[in-house]
């Protein structure tokens, strides 16, 4: 398994739970702490259990659009959950541990190669000191811009740009709804 995120360390842990030898490589040295948070559906909840709650700060109960002088207001029939990451993911890596998954980090992933029974992984503790990891399997967890896909000579997938702020909500807002202004021509996955 390349790279510690969400998906990573629960891949780890639903194959270790199955009896798989599991390592997770990261290469950060340590599990990050950023508060940074997701918005996700409530079927988290079903899938994560008690790990996923405890990485709730919000739920979302409505959404509100704004857009050239309309509005509209969508309530949600099960809320959308606001997570915050460094928790889910300190969580789902202690589960993975627990299941038999092994941790190492400060490797990066540099390489993938077929052996003929196997892969060839190549990675590299800080100060560039290279590695030979052989799995059977390579799962990449490790984002959007996956080096093992590339390495596997998938295309790399379109991303776009996301900004994430705190701001201050107006005394009269509600926690549990989003407010979301957009311009149709700029924003075309809403329906106006």
């Amino acid at each position: 398994m390349i790279g510690g995120s969400a998906s990573g360390f629960f891949t780890a842990s639903l194959l270790a739970q199955g009896g798989c030898s599991v390592e997770v490589v990261e290469r950060a040295e340590q599990l990050e702490h950023n508060p940074r948070t997701l918005i996700v559906t409530s079927h988290m909840r079903t899938l994560l259990g008690n790990v996923g709650e405890r990485a709730i700060v919000n739920e979302i109960r409505k959404f509100e659009l704004f857009t050239d002088g309309r509005s509209a207001q969508v309530p949600l029939d099960r809320p959308d959950l606001i997570v915050e990451r460094s928790e889910l993911i300190r969580g789902l890596a202690a589960q993975a541990e627990r299941h038999g998954a092994k941790i190492s980090f400060g490797k990066r992933f540099t390489a993938l190669q077929s052996n003929g029974t196997g892969l060839r992984v190549g990675v590299e503790r800080p100060g560039g000191q290279a590695e030979e990891l052989h799995a059977d399997i390579v799962v990449g967890a490790d984002g959007a811009v996956s080096r093992v896909a590339q390495s596997a000579g998938w295309p790399r997938q379109p991303t776009v740009p996301l900004v994430q702020a705190i701001v201050k909500m107006p005394a009269d807002m509600s926690r549990h709804t989003v407010r979301v202004w957009f311009i149709p021509d700029d924003t075309p996955y809403f329906i106006g």
